[in-house]
């Protein structure tokens, strides 16, 4: 007999083995699980499929195997958790009341008195720890009622004493209770210990250890303990079988997938089960993955099965029953699959179509083009092989294909491609060339019509085009300006060569090019730069001169035009304005400073009074002259600016003379009366003075034409 495998640790057990020898997980027992179809599972783990969200229909809980502890723990103080330790027995004071004769019986009110006997010590006597021996060490845990397992306890000490008995870490899922375990000193008895599962979780198969401690209530220290082997049996039904969907639909095709779903929310034990399934025809082919599979406890499982069936004739429908079944040695489950099957009817070939695209070629510059010829056999189902040529009616066209022979698969779109060659037409002109493409398959021709429209560019210069930049352009004082002449050659597909020229409508401007010559490549602008020479025109006086730029080929000829603009400025008012400033300044300036060398302004000297004096002349009258010179000077040189003013000069020139001959004459004055000293700086600034400011308003008066 084969060994089982414990789908949870992989360990290998004895044939007869009901739980693991590593982990204590349920091997299955008699339910299926080792076999199927009556033959062992040959040391194999079926696969596990992994678990899916199902609907809240079963709301437990689902408690997992506790896996078993490797010794008894038996440390002092160890507490029970989870729900065993809500089954706490009421605690006793450790008193008791006893009558004279020692029945046996005796009731627990909470509290007990013990009644000292005549010269007993008033001290008690210490506790001792309990003696505790199960009756059983096994016990079989179900759903439908409490495990009793009796637990003998003996007090060896010389006191009443009660003992809280509870288990130590036991498993989430138990309830523990047990009888009053108060005792005589010395008096043995069997309490009874129940356990049972929890009501609201779904505990799993399984068999795990379990350690009942018993603690004295007089010295929680003193304790002892037995340990319990409790089995919890597999319970509930098979899984249940469920395929989705139940109905399933195939238009034109013979194949698809559907899902098994399996159940086992109901048992606490996995179900391993192999699926098969199966039609009254076998004609379709299933395949499950994977075919055996192991449902865990209070879980679900899909398992994704595809399945192949031969297609109806065309436009037929056909329904296929197909019975889906789970099963192991413990029972089958079956579920019912219904495929139904739909194909359309039989199309009919559509014939080849053939286009060329584009169906128009037209060529602006050179005489070879390529096009593609389009094969549709769209609504056909088979393959057509076909031979490709070009025709012309003129024979004029050369025709070459990517392939002559093309084999075009059914309900496809093939391309080929194609060139051809043809005569330009005469410079400047356009020739059209009707064609066809013919695709035949031996006994069919389709033909596909195109045109093919050949230019040829005329002279470049004829596409060009001239520009000057800028267009017109003013210069004021100037002979000479700066132009550039464009040649735009972006719409000519030839290279151009031109010579540049370019005159005056006048004939007075001289340009000079620079370079002369260009070449212009297609699609390209070149450009040259030209100076305009030509004489400057009369002061305020402006002249504008056409300028003819042209563009040879030494055939044809392209121009354009500019404006060269030039401005002449007159300069007199700006230098008249200057001098007359300058020269009343310096009159200003030398009626100020000294007039005679060696003597301070406005104070005549000793000897120049003395010489009046001689001559009979009031010295006082000769002295007060010079500052009433000064004065009318200041007030001349003030005239000469305010000449400015006018726009002939006339006063500036008038103010110029006055300051010259009322000097002048006063100076005479000076030579008749008396002997006049060296003359010092301020006449001679005075007189500079005046002649800058007599120029200045000579240079004022307008310029006779």
């Amino acid at each position: 007999m084969a060994e089982r495998v414990c789908e949870v640790c992989g360990a290998t057990n004895d044939p007869a083995a009901r739980f693991c020898r590593v982990c204590d997980s349920y091997l299955g027992w008699d339910s299926g699980g080792a076999t199927l179809d009556g033959e062992p599972l040959a040391g194999s783990v079926p696969t596990v499929v992994a678990s899916v969200a199902t609907e809240q229909s079963l709301e437990t809980d689902v408690a997992p195997p506790v896996a078993p502890t490797a010794g008894v723990e038996t440390g002092e103080g160890a507490e029970a958790s989870g729900p065993a330790a809500t089954a706490v027995q009421p605690e006793a004071s450790g008193q008791f009341e006893a009558s004279g004769e020692a029945s046996g019986q005796f009731e627990a009110s909470g509290e007990f008195e013990a009644s000292a006997k005549p010269g007993a010590s008033a001290h008690p006597a210490p506790a001792e720890a309990p003696i505790a021996v199960l009756e059983a060490t096994e016990a079989l845990v179900a759903p439908d009622g409490p495990a009793i397992v009796a637990l003998r306890l003996t007090n060896p000490s010389s006191i009443v004493d009660g003992y809280r008995i509870e288990p130590v870490a036991g498993p989430a899922w138990l309830e523990f209770s047990h009888d009053d375990a108060h005792l005589m000193p010395g008096q043995e008895a069997a309490v009874q210990l129940r356990l049972s599962l929890r009501g609201d979780v779904l505990v799993f198969a399984q068999r795990v250890p379990l350690t009942v401690r018993a603690s004295s209530l007089a010295d929680p220290s003193l304790t002892a303990d037995a340990v319990l082997q409790l089995t919890v049996p597999p319970r509930g039904p098979s899984a249940a079988l469920e395929v989705r969907p139940s109905l399933i639909r195939l238009e034109d095709a013979g194949a698809g997938e559907f899902t098994v779903r399996l159940d086992n929310r109901a048992a606490n034990f996995p179900q391993t089960v192999r699926l098969t399934a199966t039609d009254s025809e076998e004609a379709v082919r299933f395949a499950f993955a994977p075919s055996v599979v192991s449902v865990p406890p209070g879980q679900v499982v899909e398992v994704v099965v595809a399945f192949s069936a031969p297609l109806p004739a065309p436009g037929q429908e056909l329904t296929r029953q197909v019975t889906i079944e789970a099963g192991n040695d413990a029972g089958r489950a079956a579920a019912p699959l219904t495929i139904v099957q739909r194909t359309a009817p039989e199309a009919v070939d559509q014939p080849v179509r053939v286009r060329i695209e584009p169906s128009t070629l037209a060529l602006d510059r050179g005489n070879v083009g390529e096009f593609d010829v389009v094969i549709d056999h769209r609504g056909s189902h088979k393959p057509v092989t076909l031979a490709i040529a070009g025709r012309d009616p003129a024979h004029v066209i050369g025709f070459a294909f990517s392939t002559t022979q093309v084999v075009v698969e059914a309900d496809a779109v093939e391309r080929v491609r194609g060139r051809f060659s043809a005569p330009l037409p005469a410079r400047g002109e356009t020739a059209r060339h009707p064609f066809t493409v013919v695709a035949s398959d031996g006994v069919r021709d389709v033909e596909a019509a195109g045109t093919v429209e050949l230019s040829s560019p005329p002279e470049p210069i004829l596409t060009a085009g001239i520009a000057v930049d800028p267009p017109a352009q003013l210069v004021v004082n100037e002979r000479q300006a700066a132009f550039t002449v464009a040649i735009d050659n972006r719409r000519g597909v030839d290279p151009l060569g031109v010579r540049l020229e370019g005159v005056s409508e006048d004939g007075a401007a001289r340009l000079t090019f620079t370079p002369p010559e260009l070449v212009v490549p297609p699609g390209t602008v070149g450009s040259s730069r030209f100076i305009v020479d030509a004489p400057q025109p009369e002061p305020r006086q402006t002249a504008v001169r056409k300028l003819h730029v042209s563009a040879t080929d030494g055939v044809h000829r392209i121009e354009a035009l500019a404006t060269f603009t030039q401005a002449r400025a007159d300069r007199r008012p700006i230098v008249s304005r200057v001098l007359v400033i300058v020269g009343g300044m310096l009159v200003i300036i030398g009626a100020l400073t000294e007039w005679f060398a060696g003597f301070p302004p406005f104070l005549p000297s000793a000897a120049l009074i003395g010489d009046v004096v001689m001559f009979g002349v009031n010295p006082q009258d000769v002295g007060l002259t010079e500052p009433a010179m000064r004065v009318l000077v200041l007030l001349f040189a003030a005239l000469m600016l305010l000449g400015m003013i006018g726009r002939s000069g006339r006063l500036t020139r008038a103010a110029a003379i006055l300051v010259v001959l009322l000097s002048v004459a006063w100076l005479i004055f000076l030579a008749v009366v008396a002997v006049v000293p060296a003359i010092g700086i301020g006449l001679f600034l005075v007189w500079l003075g005046a002649v800058l400011g007599f120029v200045g308003g000579v240079l004022a008066r307008p310029r006779t034409p």
